[in-house]
């Protein structure tokens, strides 16, 4: 399994982005507090 972690600065284009990614076939969770990425993985 890959992951891929879209970051970047207010403005910068992450809702762009991960809107993108779904479009084209990737699960995307926005705004994760990283104390749950653990189990996600």
């Amino acid at each position: 399994m890959n992951f891929l972690i879209v970051t970047g600065l207010s403005g910068a284009g992450k809702s762009m982005a991960v809107n993108a990614l779904e479009d084209i076939g990737f699960f995307c969770i926005d705004n994760i507090p990283v104390a749950l990425l653990p189990r996600i993985v």
